[in-house]
């Protein structure tokens, strides 16, 4: 059995796409999306801990929307199986389920597809902290964020187009929690440690 992790030390996204409907994108940004980052496939393929997943994060967003935030921690949690992760409106944490990680690890065919599937759920929870409050422009702008970094054909692309639950049913299977405690990863956003300086 091949199982992935993160190097690290420390040992509201994702539920059921929203229905289709209008939604308006800024059509400066869509203009931005039209080729890939050079050298970034490369960037996700071999492990990766968390800070490193969010260093390419937080690039692409600012490459694509030119908006960028400092100083989110990030802490893992057992959350229902149906809860990727979540950031709350004004708030510094990302939470994502520890549960959907520890699955993903377990079934990943290599460490690409695993860092694609971290990627894909930092970018649409760092996209809310930006300010794309709205939970179907902030699934759009991650495709558009994952597609002008990565290009279509990559596995972050790929996720960020479709229902997660639907290329991975067994995610629905696993067993999840209520988010009752969380687990703070200390080494993450290390980008912003200037920042703060």
């Amino acid at each position: 059995m091949k199982m992935f992790r993160f190097l690290s030390d420390d040992d509201n996204m994702c539920g059921p796409r929203p229905p289709d409907g209008p939604i308006s994108v800024d059509s400066e940004i869509i203009t931005r999306v039209a080729r890939p980052m050079p050298g970034q496939a490369e960037s996700l393929e071999s492990p990766m801990d968390y800070d490193a997943v969010f260093s390419v994060v937080k690039r692409s967003v600012r490459r694509v929307t030119g908006r960028e935030r400092a100083g989110l921690g990030f802490a893992l949690s057992r959350l229902p199986p149906t809860l990727g992760a979540f950031w709350q409106v004004g708030g510094n944490y990302i939470v994502m389920n520890e549960a959907l990680v520890d699955e993903m690890a377990r079934i990943a065919a290599s460490p690409l597809e695993f860092n694609s599937f971290v990627y894909m759920i930092l970018t649409h929870e760092y996209l809310h902290s930006v300010g794309y409050i709205d939970e179907r422009e902030a699934r759009i702008m991650t495709e558009k964020v994952a597609r002008s970094t990565f290009g279509a054909g990559h596995p972050a692309t790929t996720m960020s187009s479709r229902d997660i639950w639907q290329m991975y049913p067994q995610l629905l299977s696993v067993r999840g929690g209520t988010g009752s405690s969380i687990r703070i990863i200390s080494k993450f956003d290390s980008d912003s440690l200037s920042y703060f300086a």
